[in-house]
């Protein structure tokens, strides 16, 4: 790839289980597994593209967020968000509460925080719909229509449009380079009541990273030694996040002096000991 190849921060948003890591997994690597994976804060992949077509093609490095889906994480989803020049929403067209999800939530979530910027809508696990295949196909088509941009029917299984959703956004990134991007004054999205442990896993989330300096190097150690420690971001518990917030303190000695370190442990501790505000 050229030297002179755009790089572009993408991100993948939608609710846990649409089927976001695996479209990444059938993108990049194009793999398939019927496992389920939930992922712990964010997760980046890389994928080098080439959109358009001579002489006016363009290479990209594509620069792939793979954000948790799961609500409460408002921390770790909004630090993602920040500096993406696109967005897949991903929805499961069997579920038509993750479609309503993406509407309500997740989108104006990023026109709040970083605007309207290029957008594809993606219906993924069109390989599950039989006589609603028709039906699911029109109402993607209203969608696009709405909303004025590429809206499309996926499968992380057989691999059905999945590259062409990634390259369609793409290229709309690549037309979009050098256009201010404004942002909509919209209140934060409503949420159900969100369990206090799973606002505490956040802001531990957040907050190594931040001392580490940024979501890019602090969440694969998150991730690291949260699975460690046996937490499961869709109901943590409180014996878990205890071993997480000792395991990311163990880390913090090759960063941290030791005054550092023990601050950083006794705040954390304190939002899990419902000691001080989450």
């Amino acid at each position: 790839m050229a030297d002179e190849a755009m790089k572009a921060k993408v991100l993948l948003l939608g609710d846990g289980g649409v089927g976001k890591t695996s479209l990444i997994r059938r993108f990049v690597v194009d793999q398939f597994s019927d496992d389920y994976i939930t992922t712990i804060g964010t997760k980046v992949s890389k994928k080098d593209i080439t959109v358009g077509k001579p002489p006016n093609d363009m290479d990209i490095i594509m620069q792939i967020w793979d954000v948790l889906g799961q609500k409460g994480y408002g921390g770790v989803q909004e630090t993602a968000m920040k500096g993406a020049q696109g967005v897949l929403f991903v929805h499961d067209l069997t579920r038509e509460e993750t479609r309503r999800s993406m509407e309500e939530y997740w989108m104006p979530m990023v026109w709040r925080l970083v605007g309207r910027i290029p957008m594809v809508i993606v219906g993924n696990k069109v390989d599950l719909l039989e006589e609603e295949r028709i039906a699911s196909h029109e109402y993607t088509y209203y969608l696009q229509e709405k909303y004025d941009t590429p809206a499309i029917m996926t499968s992380a299984k057989s691999g059905e449009s999945v590259e062409g959703a990634f390259k369609v956004l793409g290229e709309m990134v690549v037309e979009s380079a050098g256009v201010t991007i404004e942002r909509l004054a919209l209140v934060t999205p409503p949420q159900e009541p969100v369990d206090l442990l799973i606002r505490v896993a956040d802001k531990i989330m957040t907050d190594f990273c931040y001392q580490l300096g940024s979501v890019d190097a602090g969440m694969p150690v998150v991730k690291r030694q949260f699975e460690r420690a046996g937490v499961d971001v869709r109901a943590p518990s409180a014996t878990s996040l205890r071993k997480a917030i000792e395991n990311l303190a163990a880390v913090e000695n090759d960063f941290k002096n030791a005054e550092e370190i023990a601050a950083n442990k006794a705040r954390r501790l304190a939002w899990l000991e419902g000691r001080d505000v989450v």
